[in-house]
């Protein structure tokens, strides 16, 4: 992948915007539900500080037994009722997660690896699109074997020209032929390969 430094760094600026808009996406979504629903920004408002205060009290060692079951009681009841709400809305917890376009790194570019961290798939992807478009070649589906116009090819020798006994049409039918062969044969370790030659421009 010959891609600039440069290149990658427009990509990792746009995964960025697209995270900040993923998160910005999903505040304003939460914002529109506890306004129609306040009670539920009540329970999250609980949830979160009884979470603290789950905590707090595992690492309290005063009357810690009683205390936290009656709080992991609590968080029960309101997680009950938090359910209860949005099965009505028809609603479901994928609600408060954000839309990213890659779950895998969540729009960062990067996952961890084996205790480091290497770039997505998504963002190799797209360098390769991004190299591969450059290249001109990006347009291959409207290239095929069956859309091969031989009728393009002029019938007529002209060894002078040519310099070979066959006209450009059956010169073409045999490239095409064996370039036919090669695909069709590509995983076979005894197929010999294809060199192409010529000069600059030539197609």
């Amino acid at each position: 992948m010959n891609m600039s430094h440069s290149t990658l760094k427009q990509l990792l600026k746009e995964y960025e915007q697209k995270r900040s808009f993923a998160l910005s996406d999903l505040e304003n979504r939460k914002e529109e539900l506890y306004r129609s629903c306040p009670r539920l920004q009540e329970i999250d408002t609980n949830l979160n500080q009884f979470a603290f205060h789950t905590v707090k009290s595992i690492l309290s060692s005063t009357n810690k037994s009683s205390s936290l079951e009656d709080l992991k009681s609590k968080i029960a009841s309101l997680k009950l009722e938090k359910n209860a709400i949005l099965k009505d809305l028809k609603l479901d917890d994928s609600f408060f997660l954000p839309h990213f376009d890659c779950t895998k790194c969540e729009d960062t570019g990067y996952v961890k690896e084996n205790d480091h961290y290497e770039l997505c798939s998504c963002i190799k992807q797209k360098l390769f699109d991004m190299d591969y478009n450059q290249s001109n070649i990006s347009n291959l589906r409207n290239h095929t074997f069956d859309q091969f116009l031989l009728d393009a090819y002029s019938t007529q020798i002209n060894e002078d020209l040519y310099h070979s006994n066959l006209s450009p049409r059956d010169n073409i039918q045999n490239i095409k032929e064996i370039a036919f062969s090669f695909i069709t044969h590509f995983d076979d370790f005894e197929e010999k390969n294809l060199l192409f030659t010529g000069n600059t421009g030539l197609r």
